[in-house]
């Protein structure tokens, strides 16, 4: 029969089976409808051969769960590894941990002086743009560098109003050309400043393996 005038079910028979299936549900009776019968509902379903899938090859970004795996730590006494969620490659718990006093690290991007002002605002939300820079640049001043497998880490520590009820640590490390993991704390002074000792030894105990 010329191609032409081959009917649908003389191509389906003629066409390699690992390229398409065609199911219509209207031949389970075993019989073939001419091509204008065939009707929007009807089910076709594919098969793709399995090398076909996606792979991730050396030059495709990471992603997250592998670059949570790519983190290593050290877990000081008396905090709990709560490992790895949404955003954060990991996450700590100081104390008990239903009280949810968390230490996080996140990959991200900025410069030191944008970030320590971003903190300092999440202290004192009603506070403006001047007092928030000249206390970023206090914290900064007063920040203590550590060494972590020969790379320099930044750990900063920013107090909240007057009142001084709330506290952020934070600490950068950078990793990548174009990315920094922060490491931070916030929650009460006192638990910040009875913390920071374990905070900055945990932040020198990272180890990142791309």
């Amino acid at each position: 029969m010329p191609p032409s005038v081959l009917t649908p079910c003389d191509r389906l028979a003629a066409a390699p089976r690992l390229v398409v299936l065609l199911a219509v549900a209207s031949l389970a009776g075993g019989a073939c409808r001419p091509e204008a019968d065939i009707l929007p509902g009807d089910i076709r379903s594919y098969v793709v051969a399995k090398n076909a899938e996606p792979t991730l090859g050396a030059s495709a970004p990471a992603t997250r769960s592998q670059r949570a795996a790519a983190l290593r730590y050290e877990v000081p006494e008396g905090w709990t590894d709560g490992g790895a969620t949404g955003i954060r490659l990991a996450t700590l718990l100081i104390g008990d941990a239903t009280e949810k006093r968390e230490v996080t690290v996140i990959p991200a991007s900025g410069t030191l002086e944008s970030n320590v002002e971003r903190w300092q605002k999440q202290l004192e939300p009603d506070a403006d743009a001047a007092a928030l820079e000249a206390k970023a640049a206090a914290a900064i001043a007063a920040a203590e560098t550590i060494d972590v497998n020969g790379t320099p880490a930044t750990v900063v520590l920013l107090r909240g109003g007057t009142d001084g009820g709330e506290a952020i640590l934070g600490a950068m490390l950078p990793v990548e050309d174009a990315a920094t993991l922060f490491v931070k704390f916030r929650g009460a002074a006192d638990v910040a400043l009875r913390e920071r000792e374990r905070f900055t030894h945990f932040v020198s105990s990272i180890r990142w393996k791309e």
